[in-house]
């Protein structure tokens, strides 16, 4: 769904929350918990659209993965009561979000990089900012973030999967149109 309206300036501190989001509670609970090869979000505050997604992939429970997606504003808010009264768990996030910044590139890579920079007209000054935000990123900003969650706009579901777990999925109480494709 829709967290920042297009063309709107999204802050620095999003890359740490979502960073956050993709390691630490999705991972726990998409993953480790609910059994999917893979479950993660994504959100790009520097080049992006606004648009925030949730992802799994081999996921055995959709029902509860869809539950797990709908829990997340209110695990972020938890997690910045407790990142509040925790400033070293608060700096590994932040770190964990500089160092997506800072990663190793190959060639192509940096060309790449270049060129989306290029196309999207972003100054240095405009990098520095963001950088600047993600070093600042205080508790507050998961709150933000996590009322921005509650509010998402133009949310809605697409799964790939097959019939039986559409069926798991509709007795749990997740009931979706289904189109068949093959």
């Amino acid at each position: 769904g829709r967290l920042f309206e297009e063309g709107k300036r999204v802050p620095g501190s999003t890359a740490v929350v979502s960073r956050f989001l993709r390691t630490g509670y999705l991972w726990d609970h998409v993953r480790v918990i609910g059994g999917a090869y893979g479950g993660f979000c994504t959100f790009n505050p520097m080049e992006g659209d606004g648009i925030f997604t949730y992802l799994s992939y081999r996921d055995p429970n959709l029902a509860k993965t869809l539950d797990v997606y709908d829990a997340t504003a209110d695990a972020l808010l938890e997690a910045a009561e407790e990142l509040e009264n925790n400033p070293d768990a608060l700096a590994t996030a932040i770190i964990g979000a500089v160092g997506d910044l800072d990663g190793a590139l190959s060639a192509e890579q940096k060309g790449s990089k270049a060129f989306n920079r290029w196309v999207l007209r972003q100054t240095p000054e405009e990098r520095q900012q963001f950088r600047d935000e993600i070093l600042n990123t205080k508790a507050s900003d998961f709150r933000d973030f996590a009322m921005r969650l509650k509010n998402l706009k133009d949310s809605s579901v697409a799964v790939v999967s097959s019939k039986a777990a559409f069926e798991a999925s509709a007795e749990a109480g997740k009931v979706m149109d289904v189109k068949t494709v093959v």
